[in-house]
Order: structure tokens, then sequence, then C-alpha cells
């Protein structure tokens, strides 16, 4: 029989898993704490201490890829760190009024734009590098919720 908080503590995972897809929740650090806090409760009996580091670890390791992944790819794509942290700047305050498609057309086109006057007009290389960018940063958002539900399964299997 699951106790009631450990129920409470998997729909939090299960609520922090979907948050990957929305701008500005710390779904990872958020699920490191709900396991933690789960295991408070249980005076640190349960989850195993094993698994409490491993989940904690995955946790904080999924916020970590959401936080580094639209550089990394835009840096793979050949945008320089500044255009990509200014992108992104500049998408965060796109996306009060635009909803989460300003973070897109920010970092989108702050990279485009940059791009397109270091490489003298050559659209096709800006595009290229803003695609880059674009496609790292939506990523980011899909290996976070992959790496929470993969806690979340673990989680349950571990206090079940």
């Amino acid at each position: 029989m699951v106790s009631l908080a450990a129920g409470l503590a998997i729909a939090l995972l299960v609520v922090w898993t979907a948050s990957s897809f929305v701008p500005f929740v710390p779904g990872g650090v958020l699920a490191a704490l709900t396991v933690v806090g789960y295991a408070y409760t249980t005076g640190f009996a349960e989850p195993s201490l094993p698994a409490l580091v491993a989940l904690v670890a995955v946790s904080l390791l999924a916020s970590a890829a959401d936080l580094v992944s639209g550089m990394v790819s835009g840096r793979l794509g050949g945008a320089s760190t500044r255009t990509v942290v200014v992108g992104t700047l500049i998408g965060i305050v796109l996306l009060i009024p635009l909803g989460p498609i300003g973070l897109v057309v920010g970092l989108g086109g702050t990279v485009f734009v940059a791009a397109l006057d270091e490489h003298d007009g050559d659209t096709r290389e800006a595009a290229r590098q803003a695609a880059y960018a674009v496609v790292g940063a939506l990523a980011s958002a899909f290996v976070q919720a992959v790496l929470l539900a993969g806690v979340t399964v673990a989680f349950a299997l571990a206090v079940v």
C-alpha cells in the first residue's frame, strides 16, 4: 500500500515532469527537493541512500541540461556564446507579451540578425545558426522531461 506521503511525492514528480515545457519552472530542482523531502519524512529510510543520491543527481542533471542546451546547440551551429546569451535574454523579455513563442522568436531572431552581420548578409548561414539555437532550446524541454520521467518511475519503484 502506498503511503499518503509517497503518493503525494509521486504526484508532485509527475507535475514537475510536465512543467519541463513551462518556461522558468525549475522542474529538476523541484523534483530533487521533492525526493529529499519525502526521504526526510521517512527518516531517510526510503528510498535507500544510493537511490536517493542517484535520483537527486539525475534531477539536477535535468535542470543543468535545460540551462545549457540552448547555448551548446547555438555554439555547435556557429553562433557566438554572447549572441546566444543576448538572444536568450531578448527571448525572455518577449516571453511576457508573446508567451513561449516569444522565447523562440527572440533567440532565433537575435542569432539570425547577428549571423547576417557577421557573415556579410549570408541568409543561409544565418538561418542555419538560428535553427541550431532554436532547436537546442526546444529540445532541452524534451531532455528534461525524459530525465524527470525516469526519476518519477525510479522513485515510484523505490518507494512502492
